[in-house]
């Protein structure tokens, strides 16, 4: 992983066989960041992709092996159990030039995979929804307790 920043934007290229989310948790943590939102492109094999299957209030989860041109990558870091944790859906292509998508449970980078990383100050933690059984973005105001 290289990564540069300049004011609240941060650039993130990870390298092959890197995988993404857990690269950003250690990202996160290492630079403190509590929250933001985030796109990218690039190549990711071995992807495992989730479907939130709203009737049995829990993921479709779907791998799909090889490698997939990463057209759109977009998220969020939030809190979640006290760590950051991202939340990352994408859209991928593959040889046909179908495309798919998903929430990312898992992906490797097959070639590269740039980001921008915006960090925010705002207060936002990923707390138990009961309803849909998701972890929803929660905005935490000051002094209050959840």
């Amino acid at each position: 992983m290289k990564s540069t920043n300049t004011g609240s934007f941060n650039f993130i290229k990870l390298d092959k066989g890197e995988e993404l989310i857990q690269s950003l948790n250690s990202f996160s943590i290492e630079k403190g960041i509590r929250s933001g939102f985030l796109t990218g492109i690039g190549v990711l094999k071995d992807v495992e992709l989730g479907y939130f299957d709203l009737q049995k209030g829990s993921y479709n989860i779907k791998l799909f092996e090889g490698e997939y041109e990463l057209l759109s990558l977009m998220g969020n870091i939030a809190i979640s159990d006290g760590k950051p944790s991202p939340h990352i859906h994408v859209v991928l292509g593959g040889k046909d030039f179908k495309c798919f998508g998903g929430h990312l449970i898992k992906g490797f980078v097959g070639i590269t995979c740039e980001m921008v990383l915006a960090v925010t100050d705002m207060k936002i933690e990923r707390i138990h929804d009961p309803e849909t059984n998701l972890r929803l973005l929660t905005p935490i105001q000051e002094g209050s307790k959840q």
